[in-house]
């Protein structure tokens, strides 16, 4: 055959057939799919065998690697579906062809190949199509994109929300500084508290996608929770670093998009209390002619966030700091720098005990190597 990606999604495909009794759980989205993806595998881990897909191996080349991996012993198989392109999604899903699917959210990223979020939505919503009325879907009834897409569908359909009335719901959240975040899972008419060791109102969607992804497969509410309580965040998706001199680090430097950006800086806000909160910010890719636009506008969201101080790196330092700026913050609080290593170096000077630390960037941006020489200087409490 000519094309070997070709060739080895048929095979990947032949070898899924070849186990017709492992359903196949699919999870895509704009934000949030590989801590869904693994919240969901830490609740069914609890009432099947499962097989998950490991890190962020998603693509035409990951997730055929990933069910070649199934064998017998297997009953489940969650699989994340990442995508840059149109038709791509569409692919995935024929190869694995899952049973259940799960859309976390719509957003803003990936523009510069997809052109406007609506052509997002379009690629995404490849997930659901031809569905058929034994499947099933997990619906965000706070993502009107979502619901729409969802509305075009004819299959069984499981929804989840927050703000609007859905069969499985989160009520009560709460921020836990340091520690996470908690809520109560409802669900049937029944309630449990959960608490969840990562950051944000964005984390409890993803909690409510995989716990309705566990209802539609028959597991209980305490089941559910239990399972949501293992959780334990991937180093650069929202883990928080408890380092020397009683500091706090948000470690969310795996990817950065507008949306992403926006609810990591809220959570942020949320979790530092009273505390002075330092963030270190890396360009945001692959936004396509607003990247400008965009990097204005979220320098000049952190500079209304009133933090100590703030540090760009990158193409785009102007214009976050050009943002900043606009919002009155004070220049000789904001830190344009070109490498990691003054970022650290300029951090060090300003740095007080007890200051709550963000970093987060695109993954191209590399900004883990902050984290990790922080790590090494300042050492983990």
């Amino acid at each position: 055959m000519d094309d070997p990606l070709r060739a080895l999604g048929d095979l990947a495909q032949f070898w899924r057939r070849r186990h017709p009794r492992v359903k196949v759980a699919a999870i895509t989205g704009s934000n949030g799919k590989t801590t869904t993806k693994e919240m969901t595998a830490r609740v069914l881990e609890g009432a099947f065998r499962v097989l998950q897909t490991e890190g962020n191996l998603n693509n035409w080349i990951g997730l055929p690697l990933m069910l070649l991996r199934l064998s017998p012993d297997h009953e489940l198989a969650v699989l994340e579906m990442g995508m840059n392109l149109p038709g791509e999604i569409r692919r995935l899903k024929e190869i694995a062809e899952p049973q259940v699917s799960l859309i976390t959210n719509i957003g803003r990223a990936h523009l510069e190949f997809l052109g406007s979020v609506e052509g997002i939505a379009r690629a995404k919503g490849e997930l659901w199509e031809g569905l058929g009325p034994e499947d099933w879907i997990a619906v965000n009834r706070d993502d009107p994109r979502v619901v729409d897409l969802a509305a075009a569908v004819h299959c069984r359909k499981k929804s989840f929300g927050i703000r609007e009335r859905a069969e499985v719901r989160a009520e009560g959240i709460a921020v836990e500084p340091g520690r996470g975040i908690r809520f109560s899972l409802l669900l049937n008419g029944e309630r449990r508290p959960v608490r969840l060791n990562t950051f944000g109102e964005h984390n409890v969607y993803n909690a409510l996608g995989a716990a309705s992804v566990a209802a539609i497969l028959g597991l209980s509410l305490e089941e559910t929770a239990a399972g949501l309580e293992k959780f334990r965040p991937y180093p650069g998706r929202g883990r928080i670093l408890h380092l020397g001199r009683n500091l706090h680090l948000l470690d969310d430097t795996y990817n950065s998009n507008p949306d992403s950006l926006e609810a990591t800086l809220t959570a942020f806000a949320a979790m530092k209390e009273k505390n002075r909160g330092l963030v270190v910010l890396g360009d945001m890719l692959e936004l396509g002619p607003a990247t400008a636009d965009f990097h204005v506008q979220a320098g000049r969201r952190m500079g209304e966030m009133a933090c100590r101080h703030l540090f760009f790196l990158g193409d785009q330092r102007d214009r976050l700091a050009e943002g900043a700026r606009s919002a009155g913050m004070e220049e000789v609080r904001i830190h344009s720098l070109s490498v990691p290593e003054e970022v650290v170096e300029n951090l060090e000077e300003v740095i007080e005990e007890g200051d709550w630390l963000l970093i987060k960037g695109s993954r191209r941006m590399r900004m883990e190597r902050i984290v990790e020489e922080l790590v090494n200087r300042l050492g983990k409490a």
